[in-house]
């Protein structure tokens, strides 16, 4: 079913989430760190940087997996409740179709009320296609949220104290063209989400 094929755009809400995390939560010096008495930051030989691969840690981060697969399967429950009600319908509405063609009716008020059931149970149908589709959504909107705070939580206690001044996310189209691998911390990150997750299971 078209409208509730969430599966990519899961991988890309979670994605988008992370990325948003990574470029506003990163401790990028402004002006306000220059201070012509204290030269701690004088120029960018002395600012730390990093940067993790966002579709690796969507990938291999155990929490995203969960949280995907348990919405994967509830979208594949609501799926097939939708296709068996559906079928159940289309098989009603040609049962009506050839009752009408041989005449079976015995008035035509009967046909119309016949005809005006199927109409409210087509209409039902597509209300509760629109409340699964708006259930799904809601729940990812939960999910993304539950995934971005752990990441969040986890990359504030790795750069606990600061290690670097600034934390890239580089995902793939970015704007991240080359990163060198000894700035690359996907790994360590991976790592220690997933030990954190481990323990708190």
């Amino acid at each position: 079913m078209k409208n509730l094929s969430l599966s990519l755009n899961i991988v890309l809400f979670i994605g988008l989430g992370v990325l948003y995390f990574l470029h506003f939560s990163s401790k990028v010096p402004t002006a306000n760190n220059y201070n012509s008495k204290n030269d701690t930051i004088t120029n960018s030989n002395n600012i730390k940087i990093a940067y993790v691969n966002i579709d690796s840690i969507i990938a291999n981060y155990n929490l995203a997996k969960e949280l995907n697969s348990s919405l994967m399967k509830k979208q594949s429950n609501m799926s097939s409740k939708l296709e068996k009600d559906a079928k159940e319908f289309e098989k009603d509405a040609q049962i009506f179709q050839d009752k009408l063609q041989k005449g079976i009716f015995l008035t035509q008020e009967r046909a119309a009320e016949a005809q005006q059931k199927l109409a409210m149970r087509q209409q039902e149908l597509q209300k509760l296609e629109y409340e699964y589709s708006n259930q799904l959504a809601k729940e990812q909107q939960l999910m993304n949220k539950q995934l971005f705070d752990s990441i969040n939580n986890y990359i504030t206690k790795y750069n606990t104290p600061e290690k670097y001044q600034v934390i890239f996310g580089h995902s793939t189209g970015g704007s991240l063209l080359y990163g060198a691998n000894q700035l690359n911390i996907t790994n360590d990150i991976i790592e220690g989400l997933n030990n954190a997750f481990s323990k708190n299971k």
